[in-house]
């Protein structure tokens, strides 16, 4: 597959980098994504590697609103499998940049010392076992926009609001301590996928776009910025919020869909 790039608006370098979601959780929403399994883990990730995706971005428990719990342990249970299958040397095909999407700094620790290059933070807050964590690794940190303790607060807690200024001020304490503790790879994330449960349609997409259309305001953290192309039920709103995400200048982008992001670069190009 051709792969023309465009030049990021922040670092000047080839982006965007992409972020495939390959789902170890039965419960969550989006069933293409769900891989259960060595054989299903690897052509999962194959497929993701060969459509796009720079990064295989492992999940091991969903945010869907009413799926049941599931604790740090049994998250574990499912990452770890996959990490030692992706990350182990010259088993695979396709050389694997993977990170960990997870709001549990265990978690995050967990998944670092099984390979994991990267983690996927939706946590509130970042302890200093994460950091120290992310700097023995020399990781990349995604930081996350998080208003509530995680994403299983958020079902019982008052909505907060989201907003450009909301995003920045929640994010640039986080990137300071971030850089204090040795950091060298941030990557900011706005979090469009994390969506309080009482917000209805109209709100959610309001919400969603002035973050996009707004990115200038996070430039100035002077960080790689994420999005995620929010899944959407209807194949054409799928196709504008990646085509949305992409001409916002996303230096990387999350998705479930690789292949789409690229078919609608190179249209663009």
């Amino acid at each position: 597959m051709s792969r023309a790039r465009k030049l990021s608006p922040m670092t000047g370098q080839i982006t965007p980098q992409i972020l495939g979601v390959l789902n170890l959780s039965p419960e969550s929403m989006v069933e293409e994504s769900i891989a259960i399994g060595p054989a299903a883990v690897r052509e999962r990730a194959a497929r993701l590697a060969r459509t796009g995706a720079d990064w295989i971005d492992l999940g091991g428990r969903s945010i869907t609103p009413d799926v049941p719990k599931i604790n740090d342990g049994e998250e574990q249970r499912r990452l770890g499998p996959a990490l030692d299958l992706l990350k182990a040397p010259g088993s695979e095909r396709f050389h694997y940049r993977v990170s960990v999407d997870t709001w549990s700094p265990e978690t995050a620790v967990f998944g670092l010392r099984r390979g994991a290059d990267g983690v996927n933070y939706t946590g509130r807050t970042l302890p200093e076992t994460l950091l120290a964590a992310v700097v023995a690794r020399k990781a990349t940190l995604f930081v996350t926009f998080m208003p509530y303790e995680n994403a299983y607060a958020m079902r019982e807690a008052e909505p907060q609001p989201v907003n450009p200024q909301a995003v920045l001020d929640h994010l640039g304490p986080k990137v300071e301590a971030a850089r204090r503790a040795g950091i060298e790879n941030i990557v900011i994330d706005p979090n469009l996928g994390i969506i309080h449960p009482s917000t209805d349609d109209h709100q959610k997409i309001h919400q969603q776009l002035s973050i996009v259309w707004n990115l200038d305001a996070l430039r100035t953290l002077e960080c790689p910025i994420l999005l995620y192309a929010a899944r959407k039920p209807e194949n054409l709103a799928r196709i504008m919020m990646a085509s949305a995400v992409l001409h916002a200048g996303a230096d990387y982008i999350r998705t479930h869909t690789p292949e789409m992001i690229w078919r609608l670069h190179q249209g663009a190009s």
